[in-house]
């Protein structure tokens, strides 16, 4: 039996990736599109809008998540916002539930390619110190504040109570896990032999996660610089007596 998520990503005509972007602008190039009358025709420049266009409502689609939250986010809202007519908008996603299961698999490869890159923008030396520990740490901090997991936390609230939605939700995590550790170990090669490892990347994930979805509670700030404190020391000790 085929995942839903491994449908989603095989009924992708063009993959949200910004890739996709690119390989459509690189077609379109190759197609050599003539002018008529100033404006561009043929079958390349039509692949690129097209993508452009869908990437363009999936883009909005996740604002509208961050700024308006899941029940109030509604195709009109999304074309509004992506600044597309509501029949482009049914021309690339017929229903709600169809750009919202796209949505899943677009911020499925944002969140790891943010999280890849704000990891290795850190420089970890070879010798890690409490420094360094400190400061993937506070990565970590800020990739559980982009708007990428605001978006996905709405997602996955309204799993909680939507069969179908978290069906689809549940394959995308367990690869998104899976993508998230294995990221970890590329990124912080030093780590590997550490036998707490997986345990050591779940208390940062899930200590930054829960102080993240924390939204209205008193001196955030403060209250979050002695947990990514106390976090560090505890990866530190960890490293020390399994390195």
């Amino acid at each position: 039996m085929v995942s839903p998520a491994k449908t989603i990503m095989s009924k992708m005509t063009t993959s949200p990736s910004l890739s996709v972007t690119k390989r459509a602008k690189v077609s379109a190039a190759k197609k050599k599109p003539t002018s008529q009358n100033g404006a561009r025709v043929g079958d390349g420049w039509q692949a690129e809008k097209s993508a452009l266009t869908r990437r363009a409502i999936l883009e909005a689609a996740v604002r509208c998540l961050v700024n308006e939250g899941y029940n109030k986010t509604t195709t009109a809202m999304i074309a509004a916002e992506a600044g597309v007519s509501r029949g482009a908008m049914m021309h690339h996603f017929s229903a709600r539930a169809e750009v919202i299961k796209v949505v899943i698999a677009f911020l499925h490869e944002r969140r790891l390619e943010e999280y890849r890159q704000l990891m290795g923008a850190k420089n970890i030396s070879t010798k890690i110190t409490r420094a360094d520990v400190r400061r993937s740490v506070e990565a970590a901090w800020e990739y559980h504040n982009l708007p990428s997991f605001v978006a996905y936390q709405e997602l996955v609230s309204a799993a909680r109570t939507d069969d179908e939605l978290g069906e689809v939700i549940e394959e995308f995590e367990k690869e998104f896990e899976k993508q998230f550790l294995l990221t970890a170990k590329t990124v912080f090669p030093q780590w590997r032999g550490v036998k707490s490892l997986q345990a050591a990347h779940d208390l940062v994930h899930f200590a930054m996660h829960g102080m993240a979805t924390t939204y209205r509670c008193s001196k955030r700030k403060k209250r979050a610089e002695s947990i990514i404190d106390l976090v560090t020391d505890q990866l530190v000790s960890i490293y020390k007596l399994e390195s």
